[in-house]
C-alpha cells in the first residue's frame, strides 16, 4: 500500500487561508505595537553555523535543533529552535556600537527536532522583544509592560502575571554552601514541585536555625504578590544581600502593575525555577485566566549574554507563539468588500478599471462564463465602455 505524502509530520502543520489571515493579522498588531514602543525589528536567518548558533546560552538548545550539513562549506549547519541566542548575536553589530541600549523585536518560524504537546507547536512562529544594555528594574519593568499591551493587542485580558525570581534560590544555595550534587537535586526537586521529597532532603541537609527556616518555608512562598512578598521579606531577611535586592526589585514591579494595570492579577513564585541555567533574575509568565490558565507569554532577564560574539550584555525579554496561541484569539469578521469579477482580455481601458477597483473591491478573474454564478458582480463591456453589473 503506498504511503500517503500528503500528511506532514507530527507537530508541524499547514495554516489554511482562513489561519493564515489571521496569523497576519495578529503578527502585524505585535510589531505595529513594538514599533510604537521603540523596537526595531530584526530578521534573523532560518539556519546558521551550529558554530554560532549553538554558542554560549544557545547551547542549551542543542537537543532541540535540527541540523544538516553545509554542502557549500562541509560545515555543520542548524535550523533555529530558538530566536534569542540570534537576536543577542545581531545587537554586536557595528550599527549598534554607539547605543548604550538597543531594543529590538523580531518574528519568525522556529524548528525542533521533537514534538512536545505539552510545549506547543513543534514549529512555532516566535514573536518577542529584546532590550540590551540596561541592567535596572526599569528595563524589567519596560519589557513587562510591553507584553501587556501586546497581549491587550492581540485581544485578550483577564490577564494573570506571574513572576518568579531564579537569583533567590540561587544566593540561599550559596550561602547555605551547597556542592554540585546538592544544588542540582534541590532545582530538580522545585521544579517537580515534589513536596515529600523536598521535605526529606532538607531535614537531611545540616544547616543553622536561620537557614533552615529559609529552606523550610520556601515552598510556601507561591501565591498572591503582595502576600507572597512580605512572607518572603519576612523569612529571607538578612540571609543575603543579594536576596534582599532580588526582593525589593520585585516589590517595585509588584508596586507598578498593581498602579499601571487594573484588572491585572499578579502572582509570585519563588519557587519558580524555570529556565535556572539560563536566566540571571526576575522571570515572568503571561496566562489568561478565562482560557483555563493558558499560558500564552514568558520571558526574564538574563544578563551576560553576546560575550561569545564580542560584548557582554544585560539583557531582558519575552517572546510568544503565535501559532499556537491563534486558537485562543477572536477569529477575524468576514471581509465586507464586494467581490467583482473581471474577464482576462488584453484592455488598456479594463486595467485601468481593475486597478481602479481594486482599491474598494476585491476583483476576480474568471475564465469561463460558467465560472460566476447569476447575481454575481461582473465587469463587462457596453456601448465601448467598461462597467460593473450583475450577471443575468
Amino acid at each position: 500500500m503506498q504511503q500517503n505524502i500528503w500528511f506532514t509530520p507530527e507537530g508541524i502543520e499547514d495554516l489554511v487561508p482562513e489561519q493564515a489571515l489571521k496569523l497576519e493579522y495578529y503578527r502585524r498588531q505585535l510589531l505595529d505595537g513594538f514599533e510604537s514602543s521603540g523596537f526595531e525589528l530584526v530578521l534573523p536567518p532560518i539556519a546558521e553555523f551550529t558554530d554560532s548558533l549553538l554558542t554560549g546560552t544557545g547551547r542549551l538548545l542543542a537537543v532541540d535543533t535540527c541540523r544538516f550539513t553545509d554542502q557549500d562549506s562541509g560545515k555543520m549547519m542548524g535550523v533555529r529552535a530558538d530566536m534569542t541566542p540570534q537576536v543577542a548575536r545581531i545587537v554586536n553589530h557595528p550599527i549598534f556600537a554607539d547605543k548604550s541600549l538597543v531594543r529590538l523585536c523580531y518574528v519568525g518560524e522556529v524548528l525542533k527536532t521533537h514534538n512536545n504537546k505539552a510545549k506547543g507547536s513543534r514549529s512555532p512562529i516566535q514573536v518577542g522583544v529584546e532590550l540590551f544594555g540596561d541592567t535596572g528594574v526599569e528595563s524589567d519593568i519596560e519589557v513587562i509592560a510591553t507584553m501587556l499591551s501586546s497581549l491587550n493587542a492581540l485581544g485578550l485580558d483577564n490577564l494573570t502575571l506571574s513572576l518568579g525570581h531564579v537569583d533567590i534560590v540561587a544566593k540561599l544555595m550559596q550561602v547555605a554552601n551547597f556542592n554540585v550534587a546538592n544544588s542540582a537535586k534541590l532545582i530538580d526537586i522545585l521544579q517537580r514541585k515534589a513536596v515529600p521529597e523536598y521535605n526529606s532532603f532538607i531535614a537531611e541537609l545540616e544547616l543553622n536555625s536561620q537557614l533552615t527556616q529559609a529552606f523550610k518555608g520556601l515552598l510556601g512562598l507561591c501565591g498572591d504578590a503582595q502576600t507572597v512578598l512580605k512572607s518572603g521579606q519576612e523569612l529571607l531577611a538578612g540571609v543575603s544581600v543579594e536576596i534582599d535586592e532580588g526582593l525589593s526589585r520585585l516589590s517595585k514591579i509588584i508596586n507598578y502593575f498593581e498602579i499601571y494595570s487594573k484588572g491585572l492579577i499578579l502572582h509570585l513564585d519563588l519557587t519558580d525555577l524555570r529556565g535556572f541555567d539560563y536566566h540571571t533574575g526576575v522571570i515572568f509568565s503571561c496566562y489568561a485566566a478565562d482560557k483555563k490558565l493558558y499560558r500564552i507569554a514568558k520571558g526574564g532577564r538574563y544578563d551576560g549574554i553576546g560575550a561569545e560574539f564580542g560584548t557582554v550584555n544585560a539583557a531582558t525579554g519575552f517572546s510568544l507563539d503565535l501559532r499556537s496561541t491563534l486558537d485562543i484569539l477572536k477569529d477575524l469578521p468576514v471581509s465586507s468588500k464586494e467581490v467583482v469579477y473581471a474577464p482576462v482580455i488584453a484592455d488598456a481601458e479594463l486595467a485601468l478599471q481593475i486597478a481602479e477597483l481594486r482599491k474598494t473591491h476585491v476583483v476576480k478573474y474568471f475564465y469561463q462564463d460558467s465560472d460566476v454564478l447569476s447575481g454575481e458582480k461582473v465587469l463587462s463591456k457596453s456601448s465601448g465602455k467598461w462597467s460593473v453589473s450583475a450577471k443575468i
